[in-house]
């Protein structure tokens, strides 16, 4: 059977058991049709996520991690897509983009991430931020 015709009929039994609004259906039959499955939640995820949000960079991720980078450029992809990709900081990282961008002649968010080792549109996101906080 092809997936497509497993996954209709996956629909067609949730119909017949649980009625003719899906809204209504349990989460895990949901998540079960639409191919959700468990491996976006183990703990090894949630540190991936954490390290994408604080705007690591995908190599330095899989060598820290023991990853390859395209499994993570399609977990940053799946992020974005589903809008959870809000990145984040701490203060010490704060701290850190601040005196890089102080320090450096002509600064660019490209040569700033290189220099403090983050993605660009982490230091993008954070330089607004930083500049929202200077108003």
């Amino acid at each position: 059977m092809t997936p497509n015709k497993k996954t209709a009929a996956k629909i067609r039994a949730a119909y017949a058991i649980y009625g003719d609004d899906p809204d209504k259906w349990p989460k895990d039959v949901k998540n079960e049709i639409r191919g959700k499955t468990e491996e976006e939640h183990t703990a090894e995820n949630k540190v991936l996520r954490h390290m994408i949000l604080h705007g690591y960079t995908n190599e330095y991720i899989a060598q820290k991690r023991s990853m390859t980078p395209q499994y993570l450029q399609q977990l940053r992809k799946k992020m974005k897509k589903k809008q959870e990709l809000d990145y984040q900081a701490t203060s010490d990282e704060l701290t850190q983009l601040k005196y890089n961008i102080d320090h450096m002649n002509k600064p660019n968010n490209q040569g700033v991430a290189r220099a403090i080792g983050r993605d660009k549109d982490w230091v993008r996101c954070m330089r607004d931020k930083l500049r929202e906080a200077d108003k």
